[in-house]
């Protein structure tokens, strides 16, 4: 596991995610340049993430909440198998954090 990552070198993931340096308990990311009307329909995941919007915006749905609208600036968290989903509104990059058992894949 390396303890620095630079930019040329951090490897793709499966959906076109950037990823960056990860530790023992966590692991960075980013999805750059998502389009506008990108959709991803109600899922959970078996992990906690936490997301920080860089540039665009997004509808983003936790669990029972309401959806909110957030743009560059905005941070969110997804809990551990809660359910959420999320529409791109504006061609967005989102930073986020993955915490537990996605860490190591």
């Amino acid at each position: 596991m390396s303890l620095v990552v630079r930019g040329a070198d951090a490897q793709t993931g499966q959906r076109g995610e950037k990823l960056l340096v990860q530790g023992d308990a966590a692991r960075l990311r980013v999805w750059e340049g998502e389009p506008a009307g990108e959709v991803a329909p109600e899922h959970a995941n078996s992990y906690e993430y936490l997301a920080y919007i860089t540039a665009g915006a997004l509808r983003v749905r936790l669990g029972d909440e309401e959806p909110a609208d957030l743009q560059a600036g905005d941070s969110y968290r997804v809990p551990a198998n809660v359910p959420y989903g999320f529409e791109v509104l504006e061609r967005a990059t989102v930073v986020e954090v993955v915490i537990g058992d996605a860490v190591n894949r």
